[in-house]
């Protein structure tokens, strides 16, 4: 058994304060950049504008470059932005397909595979959510991923530039809409970035705003996961302190598919989850007000999203009944991420029945143990980041 890293008092973390560093009065200064077609719905008038103060906007400089219907709405710009987000992580070439500000597909190349088949993949995971989409990659728009996208209705597609002849393709559509932008690799995502100038700001509905500091994570690579977690715990009965540690570590595939998931997972809603495999999700089940029941979508959609690539009828009030009649199980091999802790084991025991082999999560819970037990009888792999990632946008 592995010697395991002491994690029992990640607990403490939740139950302690943190101070910033935040004046009394704040005041940010904001610089007009555009006009948009409208807010989040018709009747919402809106702009956008630029954070003065902080380079950051210039570099990443997002622009109109084929403006299809009267330019982008807001929820266009929060999409992109969001994408953004979590393509900042990925350094080989991925694509978020984006819908509502959550990502309805992502993709990252898996054994090289080329732009287009990495698009085709985030689109199919799930297709029905990528109808009227927003597209963003992380590389120049080429022509056969130009051909891809204009084979469904997408009303944007962001890249840092465009190929010759890709823009051509794209005026097919009269109503699709290019964006460049710039710079992705100066977004701060790491504990340390400078973010001296920017704050993350909820404005609430009774006249007073949070502010917090931007969301960085310490998860640098694999060397910052915890591979064998171990908590202690004092038997109640015996008064006897216990060690549960996780047996096994992932293999170098599902680290890789970890990363992903967790990646992705700071770019969705809470309570989230997201199940990955070879570089692609399966399904993000995001915005739910439990964990076993945000587990429990996302294995619907897991299912559901199969069914509708193989071509297997789906009854929603039957549930994904008919799974039997997929080629292969979606879920066998695949990883799972978590934003926050397990409070319970039920998620594990789920996630296992559908053929899941790895797990990414922050830690933390008071049954921390009993969650160790799980993936130990299942004969999982299980990391903990010993950060959480909740978004309540």
């Amino acid at each position: 058994m592995p010697k395991g890293t002491d994690v029992t008092n990640i607990t403490r973390t939740y139950r302690t304060r943190v101070m910033g560093e935040f004046p009394d009065e704040l005041t940010i200064k904001l610089e007009k950049e555009s006009d948009l077609r409208y807010g989040e719905n018709p009747n919402q008038p809106g702009s956008v504008y630029r954070v003065k103060g902080t380079s950051l906007a210039e570099l990443t400089n997002i622009q109109v470059v084929k403006e299809g219907k009267e330019g982008l709405s807001a929820t266009n710009f929060m999409d992109i932005a969001r994408a953004l987000d979590i393509l900042k992580f990925f350094n080989a070439p991925s694509v978020a397909v984006m819908k509502h500000n959550i990502p309805s597909g992502f993709a990252t190349q898996y054994e090289g595979n080329s732009l287009s088949e990495i698009y085709r993949l985030a689109r199919d995971s799930d297709a029905r959510s990528a109808f009227g989409s927003v597209v963003v990659l992380n590389r120049p728009l080429d022509i056969p991923t130009a051909e891809e996208i204009t084979k469904t209705f997408v009303e944007c597609v962001a890249a840092p530039g465009f190929k010759d002849g890709t823009m051509e393709i794209l005026a097919r559509k009269k109503d699709l809409r290019a964006i460049i932008y710039s710079n992705l690799d100066k977004l701060p995502k790491f504990i340390g970035d400078d973010v001296e100038g920017l704050y993350d700001i909820k404005i609430l509905p009774t006249g007073r705003a949070i502010v917090q500091k931007p969301y960085l994570s310490s998860i640098r690579g694999p060397e910052d996961l915890v591979l064998n977690p171990l908590v202690k715990r004092v038997d109640k009965e015996t008064g006897i302190e216990k060690e549960y540690v996780v047996e096994r570590e992932p293999t170098q595939v599902e680290l890789r598919d970890l990363l992903t998931a967790w990646y992705v997972n700071i770019g969705v809603r809470s309570n989230s989850i997201v199940f990955v495999k070879n570089g692609v999700t399966l399904a993000i089940s995001s915005g739910h007000q439990e964990r076993v029941g945000a587990v429990e979508h996302a294995i619907i959609k897991a299912y559901q999203k199969a069914m509708d690539r193989e071509k297997v009828p789906y009854d929603p009030l039957d549930g994904a009944s008919a799974r039997s009649k997929l080629s292969v199980n979606p879920l066998e091999g695949a990883v799972v991420s978590s934003d926050a802790f397990f409070p319970f084991r039920d998620s594990i025991d789920l996630v296992a029945r559908v053929g899941v082999k790895a797990i990414i999560q922050p830690g933390g819970s008071l049954n921390d143990h009993e969650v160790i037990e799980a993936v130990n009888e299942h004969k999982m792999a299980m990391v903990y980041t010993l950060e959480r990632c909740f978004g309540h946008f």
